[in-house]
């Protein structure tokens, strides 16, 4: 902040002590920021092992799932920037199935994307999956 010549010294030291000293806001005392509002449901956090499978099947990429919730997840990996804007997600269940939906690139960063669901998530039948590039749990 510029202040003109002078405009101060009539204010006195006092009123430059209290500028300086002023408390510092924490985060929780901060407005949440625009990111805040434009999310329409809760996270939940995970480390869950997902390929996105794009280019009618002939191209996948491995990526993390680091957060997810009822309408998107966020990923991370590496050669985010080469999936297009929409692809197939496909994660492992606890139970060794493998699910898939359809998703949305919304954001992206240099290493990490946020995705909306497009459709439920169903189960893909084994005889679909190529035991080659099959996910690891």
């Amino acid at each position: 902040m510029v202040c003109p010549a002078g405009a101060l010294a009539g204010a006195g030291l006092n009123a430059m002590t209290a500028l300086l000293t002023e408390p510092m806001k924490t985060p929780d005392q901060t407005n949440p920021g625009p990111a805040a509002d434009k999310r329409r449901a809760a996270r939940t956090r995970c480390l869950r092992a997902a390929r996105c499978v794009f280019n009618r099947g002939y191209s996948d990429l491995s990526v993390l799932v680091r957060n997810v919730s009822a309408t998107g997840a966020k990923l991370t990996g590496d050669g985010l920037f080469c999936l297009p804007d929409e692809f197939e997600l496909q994660t492992a269940a606890p139970s060794g199935a493998v699910m898939a939906r359809w998703v949305r690139r919304v954001w992206s960063r240099p290493d990490s994307i946020g995705v909306e669901f497009l459709e439920p998530e169903r189960k893909l039948p084994p005889d679909a999956i190529d035991p080659s590039v099959a996910l690891r749990r």
